[in-house]
């Protein structure tokens, strides 16, 4: 086919037959996806056509597994450097070869910028993590992780350093080789195995990312599409083949790079980052984040995906052998003991595809979250990165990412379950990364300077967009002010420590928000927008919404209990949470695409809502009178938690969030019940008793420092003490000793096992 016509400049193609030499360069097609573009071959070069999709547009990964290998004179491949100079060419080309391959130094596919001399002097590892006192130093394999003020190391180096004495290098320093037994072979080659199936594998990742709009939790397309296409051009006919002789060397080829710490500097490139795990220089972390995507993308899959049920991709367990596929090759790249981006990157994936399967409340999810948090410190990210880190743009860029999501993640968690964090603020220097997007993320020079121009002072993008990052940049304002809600909770303080802290909470929660873009506070203050948004924006708005204000439900739950504050304004948040709940999970697009952020959504945010509607709500009607006005009306509430009990009887029986959303369905079904079938009048009266505050323990609302109405309640962000109020709702507990302060879980499990034959008291 002639491609001499070909008009001038880049060319949106694919990577079916994109040679070696191609940048990640940000082209946009009609519909907004990221392609790349490189200049046009020569004619003697001409490249092949690709066909269209299903979408009627390029497919994003299609098929290069087993199209034979690049032509050396065209496309250089790079070389393994061997300890024995022997044949290094033909290790890199092919593991087809009968011959014994001797381990090496990978080398950059891409030669970096600059001498080999001047790379062994600056270069920075991907298991590098800065030290306090020696940021110069990285890390390695071989037990270099961080060390801070309070290590052994350090103690020397103080000691040391003014006496003009070298510091000794007092780290273990032994390299760790792994030696590959008959069942690490064996596994290694089950674990290469599903990807046998190529166009199933290249179809749902991309149609991962046209969901997620190119990036997943920490993995972004660019780097996968290059890790794809390095992957299909050197091993594609092994993988398809899996002749058992040439899938054993791969798996020693794969052991081999695993144990070996990446190289780079901050002129690395993303494509010649990426290219540093795949082709001849492929690792377990990116086959184990290959499985990871693909399964989570199985956990969503279309009904009406006639390839995926064809591939039997739909079924249940899919997604659970590709968490095994991807555990298998954590477990690997573990024991080789090195600490990198790539591993971190796995870990978070790996974590996130368990979720999907076993839910947030899982002790598997709780365990991978602490190796992720461990990790992270381990390599330094929580001191942040400096400019003497000798990072590239896009990896400095990337590791902000992914310590703030971590850090956001384990408060998340911890307030879900009511433990306290793995991790604080205190000890973290959390550095929020600039809102660009993935394509921006990867420019280079003048076109990373024009993309930048685009923020503003605060580095949020000024065309108002919610993205990923957008939220997790936001979020990690607001993360802080929660782990400050969760040591209210969980710690012992006095009940004006309580009132002083919580209103300092509150007043840092609103400066914070008054210094955010406008685009972001209409999320929270304003009706949701959700003309011309695509489904991934109006999640995150959606979440974004609802943790602002969970905050303040959270902390109106401690004050209850550890202050004693009235429910006005508890109620009211609960309600505002609950209406855009089902707001939300009633949209047809946005179930179908994110069915497990949903059910998570419902299982944390919905439920902690509506549990507190329904107990309050019990209360009201066991009132002896009936209020005229009453805090929650009657009929909209009954209505609005049967819709919700419904919403979470619609949840998948193997969804991850199943159990929770199927206990919480029973425990406010069992709630309606009662309320609709309530004791008749001399019982409601005989099972009344008048709450009685002893003198002593009154105290009036100015001991508390608090400027409190004495008429009516406001749904503001004031507290209302005992006694101000209608006498009625003196006592909040009625005789119920509603655990309002404890994790989620206990709550659900308290009403749960609560006797509900027996009058309240």
């Amino acid at each position: 086919m002639n491609h001499q016509n070909q008009p001038p400049g880049g060319q949106i193609i694919d990577l079916q037959s994109t040679p070696s030499n191609r940048t990640l360069t940000g082209k946009y097609r009609r519909n907004g996806k990221l392609q790349y573009a490189i200049p046009p071959l020569p004619a003697s070069n001409p490249r092949p056509l690709t066909l269209k999709g299903r979408y009627g547009i390029k497919p994003r990964f299609p098929g290069t597994y087993g199209n034979g290998r690049r032509s050396s004179e065209n496309t250089p491949l790079t070389p393994v450097t061997s300890t024995n100079d022997e044949s290094s060419v033909s290790i890199v080309q092919s593991i087809e070869s009968s011959r014994a391959e001797s381990p090496g130094v990978i080398t950059p596919q891409t030669p970096l910028p600059r001498s080999i001399e001047a790379v062994g002097r600056e270069v920075h590892r991907a298991a590098s993590a800065p030290p306090l006192h020696l940021r110069d130093e990285s890390n390695s394999r071989t037990g270099r992780q961080f060390l801070g003020e309070t290590s052994y190391v350090s103690i020397f180096a103080d000691g040391l350093g003014g006496c003009d004495v070298p510091s000794p290098d007092l780290t273990y320093s032994h390299a760790h080789k792994v030696r590959l037994s008959h069942d690490k072979i064996v596994q290694g080659c089950k674990a290469l195995s599903f990807l046998k199936d190529k166009p199933s594998i290249l179809r749902m990742v991309s149609r991962w990312y046209e969901i997620c709009e190119d990036e997943g939790c920490i993995c972004i397309e660019p780097i996968m599409k290059e890790w794809l296409w390095g992957l299909g051009v050197n091993h594609g006919d092994v993988l398809r083949d899996q002749n058992p002789e040439k899938i054993r060397r791969l798996v020693d080829l794969l052991w081999r790079n695993t144990q070996t710490s990446i190289i780079f500097n901050e002129k690395t490139t993303a494509t010649q980052w990426a290219r540093l795990g795949t082709g001849p220089n492929i690792r377990w972390e990116v086959i184990g984040l290959i499985a990871a995507i693909v399964g989570q993308c199985a956990s969503t899959p279309e009904p009406s995906d006639r390839f995926s049920k064809k591939h039997n991709l739909a079924h249940p367990s899919f997604p659970r052998q590709m968490s095994e596929i991807s555990e298998t090759c954590l477990s690997f790249a573990r024991e080789c003991e090195v600490l990198g981006d790539m591993y971190i990157w796995l870990l978070i994936e790996n974590y996130s595809l368990t979720s999907m399967i076993k839910g947030e409340s899982s002790h598997t999810t709780y365990s991978q979250s602490s190796e992720i948090i461990a990790t992270a410190v381990a390599m330094g990210l929580h001191q942040g990165v400096e400019a003497g880190d000798r990072l590239p743009f896009f990896l400095t860029e990337m590791r902000k990412r992914l310590f703030s999501q971590t850090y956001s993640a384990e408060i998340g968690i911890a307030t879900f379950l009511g433990r306290p964090p793995r991790i604080s603020y205190r000890y973290c220097n959390l550095q929020p990364p600039l809102d660009l997007s993935v394509a921006q993320v990867i420019l280079e020079e003048n076109e990373l300077a024009v993309a930048l121009a685009g923020l503003d002072e605060k580095g949020f993008n000024t065309a108002g967009k919610i993205q990923r990052v957008t939220w997790t940049k936001t979020w990690l304002g607001c993360a802080p002010e929660r782990e400050a809600i969760l040591d209210l909770a969980l710690a012992q303080y006095t009940r004006e420590e309580i009132v002083r802290i919580a209103d300092d909470i509150q007043r840092r929660s609103e400066r914070y928000w008054e210094g955010l873009p406008s685009f972001i506070k209409m999320v929270r203050d304003g009706p949701l927008d959700l003309e011309g948004k695509t489904p991934t924006e109006i999640l995150y708005m959606t979440v974004m919404r609802q943790a602002f204000r969970a905050n303040d439900l959270l902390l109106q739950r401690v004050l209850i209990r550890k202050a004693g504050a009235t429910s006005e304004k508890l109620i009211h948040i609960a309600r505002s949470i609950l209406r855009d709940i089902l707001l939300m999970s009633q949209r047809h697009d946005l179930g179908a695409l994110f069915q497990t952020d949903i059910a998570s959504l419902l299982a944390v945010q919905g439920m902690r809502s509506a549990a507190v509607i329904a107990v309050e709500l019990l209360k009201q009607e066991q009132l002896p009178v009936y209020p005229k006005e009453p805090l929650l009306p009657r009929s909209q509430t009954i209505q609005d938690l049967s819709v919700f009990a419904a919403r979470l009887g619609a949840i998948d029986p193997t969804d991850g969030s199943f159990a929770i959303c199927d206990q919480g369905r029973k425990v406010i079904s069992h709630i309606l019940d009662r309320i609709l079938s309530p004791p008749s009048a001399p019982d409601r009266q005989q099972s009344y008793r008048a709450p009685t505050v002893p003198r002593d323990q009154q105290q009036p609302p100015s001991q508390l420092g608090l400027d409190i109405p004495m008429s009516e309640p406001s749904l503001g962000g004031c507290l209302h003490m005992p006694g101000v109020m209608d006498p009625t709702m003196t006592d909040l507990s009625f005789g119920i000793d509603a655990p309002f302060l404890g994790a989620d879980n206990d709550f659900m499990q308290w009403l749960e096992n609560m006797d509900w034959e027996r009058p309240v008291q």
